[in-house]
């Protein structure tokens, strides 16, 4: 009977030591996940008078934020404002109409696709009589005739890469430029071979670039536990013959301190008061 009591108490040991172990197994190391972030710089063109052949500049992606993964380039964006006034000077009246057709293109650096030419045109003069000449070229009178300014915005679809050689040369210190050309053509419909004209054309231009990147991966550790506190020294004897004691080993720490003593102190209690039970001493009967 005692045989299968004292089996209880040693799996009931096992089991406590189980859970003291699996108390005391550390969660590993997890790696945090890269979160991606995008960061964007614009160019600008200042309004001024076409035929347009410049840059527009934009920092490059700067490698210490991370790693890049993309690039976009959102635009050009391009505003157009035009003028002009007409007068001819024929001998007798003429039908006359006068119109502007506009090309504008940006081409991107690095081997990034360009974004699609951005392309129009403007009726500014609509098709009318024109008197012969006045006599006085002043832009004024029933043989002259004048187009308001007149503007027009416009926005190239954006283009994405994420090609590794494209983000490699996007990848710097320095900045990337992006050629902007614009290309006017005016078409004269009628009006004789004697027209005088004055003709206005600006254009202002902007584009914008976007990286995304992925930040830099952060390791978190979650096993270790705070460092113990070092065993302080005992005092040093002088006298050659004390020795200063042997520390006792210790254990590495793989967890909490405080839950495999709890588990332990409730084990050793419940262990106790089992075999308190079973061994007690009989009792005295009286009724014999």
């Amino acid at each position: 009977m005692r045989t299968t009591w004292l089996l209880r108490v040693i799996s009931t040991l096992a089991i406590a030591t189980a859970l003291v172990a699996t108390t005391g197994i550390a969660t590993p190391d997890v790696a945090a996940a890269a979160t991606e972030q995008t960061i964007c710089f614009d160019g600008a063109l200042a309004r001024t008078r076409t035929e347009i052949d410049a840059d527009m500049t934009v920092p490059q992606f700067d490698a210490s934020l991370g790693t890049l993964l993309a690039v976009t380039v959102n635009g050009p964006s391009v505003h157009l404002d035009t003028d002009a006034v007409f007068e001819s000077t024929a001998g007798s009246a003429v039908t006359f109409a006068e119109r502007m057709d506009y090309l504008v293109a940006l081409t991107s650096p690095g081997g990034l696709v360009s974004p699609a030419p951005i392309a129009g045109f403007i009726l500014r003069i609509p098709t009318q009589i024109l008197a012969a000449f006045d006599g006085t070229l002043d832009f004024l009178g029933v043989s002259a005739v004048s187009q308001p300014s007149t503007a027009r915005d416009e926005v190239a679809p954006g283009v994405t890469s994420s090609d590794a050689t494209v983000l490699a040369a996007f990848t710097g210190a320095g900045t990337m430029p992006f050629h902007l050309t614009t290309t006017i053509s005016e078409t004269f419909m009628g009006g004789g071979g004697n027209v005088q004209a004055q003709i206005n054309t600006f254009a202002a231009a902007s584009v914008q670039v976007c990286y995304r990147y992925g930040l830099p991966t952060v390791v978190v550790d979650t096993a270790t536990p705070p460092a113990a506190p070092p065993t302080p020294e005992p005092p040093v004897v002088e006298a050659a013959a004390v020795k200063a004691p042997a520390r006792a080993p210790q254990l590495p720490l793989t967890g909490s301190t405080s839950a495999p003593l709890a588990i332990l102190g409730a084990v050793a209690i419940t262990v106790g008061a089992v075999l308190a039970w079973r061994w007690r001493p009989p009792r005295p009967r009286f009724d014999v």
